[in-house]
């Protein structure tokens, strides 16, 4: 009897090991289904961004090649950057969702959590909230786009993207300003049909102002080779009376984004110009006297 015993304990000791092990194999299969379903939510989320950000770029190209509808390159980037931000929140916050549904969280504490989201957006958010609205005035009445130049807070640079929070720019030294919208105030566009060159050029007391500004006129009428200019520069005249020398401005309308180029090529020619003409461009100097006493 003792030995019948025994085997029985033995039996239901090894069952009971059996369906510990089997449950545990369980709980690891279940746990390993869920993190894979996470993981393949997650690239899902990651696969639907892409899709749909090369939609949205494609159907914008095809408005820029459409003649009847005549959308600009920098607004359809423009609008390319901001919908892609816009999708990209939308796509992680119902991946978001779908993973805690996964995770055993209930519809009812989503909506709990949504709902908790809402209300810290509405107290603690306020400034992103009126940085996304200040976004959609900047694309909508179009204040500027990718690829404008602009200063804003007293910095020049180029856009490189605009989204519903900020917008970022590049300088001249190639440093990148990330500015929230909220904050953009005062924007100086330097990209909208044209921009004027302004270059000026000093002469010695000594010269004739009538004739050097003949000069200067007559080699403007020369520019016409100059495919950046949009008109023939005007010598505005003589705008300063220096310590050293007299000031003469010229002014060229020309392309948006060539005004650097247009100026050092009417600088260039000046010079050359006056070496032949013999008209001096002084530079900084001193008279000194000296009274000689008895």
């Amino acid at each position: 009897m003792d030995i019948i015993t025994n085997g029985n304990a033995i039996s239901e000791g090894l069952g009971l090991d059996l369906l510990a092990k089997s449950a545990a194999m369980s709980g690891l299969m279940t746990a390993g289904i869920k993190i894979l379903q996470i993981i393949g939510t997650l690239f899902l989320c990651w696969v639907l961004i892409k899709l749909s950000s090369s939609l949205v770029k494609k159907i914008l190209d095809a408005q820029v090649q459409k003649k009847h509808l005549a959308m600009s390159e920098r607004k359809a980037s423009t609008l390319n950057t901001v919908a892609g931000s816009i999708l990209k929140y939308v796509i992680y916050f119902i991946g978001l969702m779908s993973v805690l549904k996964q995770l055993g969280v209930s519809t009812e504490s989503l909506v709990v959590i949504a709902s908790a989201g809402s209300v810290a957006i509405g107290l603690g958010a306020q400034g992103i909230a009126g940085d996304m609205m200040e976004g959609f005035f900047i694309l909508f009445e179009d204040h500027f786009a990718v690829g404008d130049v602009v200063t804003i807070q007293g910095i020049t640079g180029t856009v490189e993207s605009v989204t519903l929070r900020s917008t970022k720019l590049r300088d001249a030294s190639g440093a990148v300003h990330i500015i929230p919208n909220g904050s953009v105030g005062t924007v100086t566009n330097m990209c909208r049909e044209f921009i004027n060159a302004t270059v000026t050029v000093g002469i010695a007391y000594g010269e004739s102002i009538d004739r050097a500004i003949a000069v200067l006129e007559d080699e403007m009428q020369k520019t016409t080779d100059m495919e950046d200019l949009l008109e023939t520069p005007v010598v505005a005249g003589v705008i300063g009376l220096d310590d050293s020398a007299v000031t003469i401005k010229i002014v060229a309308k020309c392309k948006v984004k060539t005004a650097a180029g247009v100026e050092a090529e009417l600088r260039r020619r000046i010079k050359n110009r006056f070496d032949k003409e013999g008209i001096e461009i002084p530079f900084p100097q001193q008279v000194v006297h000296l009274i000689k006493e008895a």
